[in-house]
C-alpha cells in the first residue's frame, strides 16, 4: 500500500488528528500549523486547488533537492493534500530555469494527475486555495507513514540536504572562523549575531558564509538580479524597486556609488516589503537593507575610498606592467584575449586600461613578475613604448 493510499484508508479525520499531533507547521516563510491552512481554505471555497512549491522568493532553489532525493514522498504529500482539501486540481511549480528538473519527473508527477508548471506561483490567483510548500508536503509523507522527525532541512558544502532539530545553532552548521557576514534567511548578518541564529532562521536551506575575501556589494547584486528574474512584474513596487536597488549595487560596484544610496535604498526596500503581494517584493529587499545596514563600512569604502576591500570588483582593480621589471618579451601580449597590451620585443609593454577586463591571464604569463594587480593608485607609467631601462619617472 502506498502512502497516499494509507491515508485514504484512514479518511479526512484521522488523518487530520495524526498531522496535528505531529505538529507540522508550513514550510518556508510563513510557517502556521498546516491544518489551520487547511481548515482555512476548506471555509472558503468547495473548489480548493492546491498549488505546491517554493517560495517566490527562493532564488537558490536548494530544497528542489527534495523532488530529486524523495520524489515519491513529495508526490503522496501532494495527494494527501489534495485529499484533505477535496481537490481536484493539483500543481507542482518548478522555477523557470529548472527545465532539466522539469524534464527528468515530468512524466512521474503526470502519472499522479499533478500538473507541472515551470514559474513561480501566482499568489494573487491562488490567495483562496492552499499553498504547499514542498518540503512541508515530503513532512505530510512522513507523518502518515510513521517516518516523521520534526526539523529543517539544511544544505551542506556539497548540495546535498540534511534535516535537522530547527534548534541548531548556526555555528554548529557552518564555520564562522574567518567570517566576515552570513546570508541566512535573505539577510546578512554579522558573524555575532549569526551565533545566536539557528536552523530555523534559514528558512530556504541555505547558510552562506562571506570572508574578506567576498565583497557584499558584488553578492547583493548578484542576488538582486535574481530577483529580478524572479518577479512577474505584476506589482508596481516590486517590478520598480528591484530596478532602483539592483541599479544601485551595480553602480556601487562599478565605483559609481553616492552617498545618497542608503537612505533611497531603505526608503524603497522598506516600502516594497509592506506593499507587495508576494514574497518576492516581501523579503528580496531585505538583502539590499541588511547589507547597507549592517555593513555600511563595505558601502563607505566603495563610494567614499574608491576602494573595493575585497579586491573583486573590477572598477576598483587596476593591472599594469611594472616598467622596471618589464623585459619585452611579449608573453602577456600573446595571452591577452582582449588584445588591450601594446608592445614589441625590448620595449616595456603597456595595458589599455579602458579595453582590460582585468581576466588576469597576463599576470599568470609573465615570468619576470612585471605585470601587477593593485586596488591602490597606479605609479608613474609610460606614455608610449620606451625601451627596456629607458624610463625614467621624473
Amino acid at each position: 500500500m502506498t502512502i497516499f493510499e494509507t491515508a485514504k484508508a484512514m479518511g479526512y479525520a484521522a488523518a487530520a488528528d495524526k498531522i496535528n499531533a505531529a505538529s507540522l507547521t508550513e514550510y518556508g516563510l510563513y510557517p502556521e500549523p498546516f491544518m489551520e491552512k487547511v481548515y482555512r481554505a476548506n471555509a472558503k471555497k468547495t473548489d480548493v486547488r492546491v498549488y505546491a512549491g517554493l517560495n517566490n522568493a527562493d532564488t537558490d532553489g536548494v530544497l528542489l533537492g527534495l523532488l530529486k532525493q524523495h520524489l515519491e514522498k513529495v508526490i503522496a504529500g501532494i495527494e494527501i493534500a489534495g485529499m484533505l482539501t477535496g481537490a481536484k486540481v493539483k500543481y507542482l511549480y518548478l522555477p523557470q530555469e529548472e527545465q532539466e528538473l522539469a524534464d527528468q519527473i515530468r512524466s512521474e508527477v503526470q502519472a499522479h494527475d499533478i500538473i507541472l508548471v515551470s514559474d513561480i506561483i501566482n499568489v494573487r490567483e491562488a490567495e483562496e486555495d492552499l499553498l504547499l510548500h514542498i518540503a512541508a508536503a515530503a513532512d505530510l509523507a512522513d507523518i502518515i507513514a510513521d517516518t516523521y522527525e520534526p526539523g529543517v532541512y539544511i544544505a551542506g558544502e556539497d548540495g546535498s540536504l540534511k534535516k535537522v532539530p530547527a534548534d541548531t545553532k548556526v555555528p554548529q552548521l557552518v564555520s564562522l572562523d574567518g567570517a566576515k557576514a552570513v546570508y541566512l534567511g535573505y539577510q546578512y548578518y554579522t558573524p555575532k549575531e549569526a551565533e545566536e541564529l539557528s536552523a530555523r532562521d534559514a528558512v530556504n536551506g541555505v547558510i552562506r558564509v562571506l570572508t574578506e575575501k567576498d565583497c557584499i556589494v558584488a553578492e547583493t547584486a548578484k542576488q538582486l538580479l535574481k530577483d529580478r528574474k524572479a518577479s512577474c512584474g505584476k506589482c508596481v513596487f516590486c517590478r520598480e524597486g528591484l530596478i532602483q536597488l539592483e541599479y544601485m549595487q551595480k553602480e556601487t560596484a562599478a565605483a559609481k556609488g553616492k552617498a545618497g544610496y542608503a537612505d533611497l535604498t531603505k526608503e524603497i526596500g522598506e516600502a516594497m516589503c509592506d506593499s507587495t503581494l508576494c514574497s518576492v517584493g516581501q523579503v528580496s529587499a531585505k538583502a539590499a537593507l541588511t547589507a547597507m545596514g549592517r555593513f555600511a563600512d563595505e558601502y563607505e569604502a566603495h563610494i567614499k575610498k574608491n576602494k573595493c576591500p575585497a579586491g573583486v570588483c573590477g572598477a576598483f582593480v587596476h593591472i599594469y606592467i611594472d616598467p622596471k621589471t618589464c623585459s619585452g618579451c611579449g608573453e602577456c601580449v600573446d595571452v591577452c584575449p582582449a588584445e588591450c597590451i601594446e608592445g614589441k620585443a625590448k620595449y616595456i609593454h603597456m595595458i589599455d586600461e579602458f579595453e582590460c577586463t582585468k581576466c588576469g591571464k597576463c599576470i599568470e604569463a609573465c615570468e619576470e613578475g612585471a605585470v601587477i594587480q593593485t586596488s591602490g593608485k597606479l605609479p608613474k607609467l609610460p606614455g608610449r613604448l620606451t625601451k627596456v631601462g629607458k624610463f625614467k619617472k621624473h
